[in-house]
Formats: C-alpha cells, structure tokens, sequence
C-alpha cells in the first residue's frame, strides 16, 4: 500500500477501565503548544501498574486529512513519560462517547461512562501528579 494511503480508519476506541482527559492533559508530555493544539483527547490506562497514554491528535501525514493519529506513551523507570510507538491505522474523529459523563479534578476534565464515586474520583485526584507531571 503506497504511503499514503491508508486502510479504512477506526473509531475512536472506548477502553474498559480507562479515564479519557481533554486535550489539555498533553501538556504533561511536552509544552510544545503546537503538539497541544493537534490533540483532540489523552486516554489514561494502567497495564500492571504502569501508566500508559495514547494521545489522539491530527494527523500530519500526506493524504490523511481529517483523520487523527494516536501516539503512545509510558512512564519509564527514570519517571518520565517517553514515546513507546504509534498506530498503523489511523482514527475517526475523536469523540467522547455519547453519555459520558464529565467530572472536573484539579481543572483537568475527566470523562468516563459512569458517575465516578468519591473513592474514585480520590484515586484520580492522588493520580492526578503522576498522570500530569511533566519531564
């Protein structure tokens, strides 16, 4: 398949157990308001207790316009957030899914498919440094 073409986009994915942020988030990966300007949404994972994020910005490759790319990121032994690769595949529009609900922590919005509880919205406000501590 030539570079630019690519296979049929996908939806943006709604993840089990993850916490999807607006785009102000990406400012814990880098100040570059540029990188902050492309992103539509950050999307928060842990996998064994290791923070994992996928940013979903606008693509910048020739023949995607319109179409978003997802880069990934994880905490590293040093603590900082370092790229680990990016997606084949490129995305719809990112959406936050119908009937997500928004929860405001410490000025960061916080999406999720169900009215967080006390205890969670807690664990994401003590995650909340880890998750935006930048470099």
């Amino acid at each position: 398949m030539p570079k630019n073409q690519y296979p049929p986009p996908q939806q943006f994915p709604v993840t089990t157990n993850a916490t999807t942020f607006g785009p102000q988030a990406v400012a814990a990966i880098t100040p570059s308001v540029v990188y902050q300007s492309k992103t539509s949404a950050l999307v928060a994972t842990r996998e064994n207790g290791k923070l994992k994020l996928s940013v979903f910005r606008t693509s910048t490759s020739l023949g995607a316009d319109g179409l978003y790319s997802r880069d990934d990121y994880a905490r590293g032994t040093t603590g900082r957030l370092t790229g680990t690769g990016k997606a084949d595949h490129k995305f719809l529009r990112p959406e936050i899914p119908a009937g997500a609900k928004v929860t405001n922590i410490n000025g960061q919005d916080v999406y999720t498919m169900h009215d967080l509880t006390p205890e969670e919205i807690e664990a994401l406000r003590t995650d909340l440094p880890e998750i935006l501590r930048g470099e």
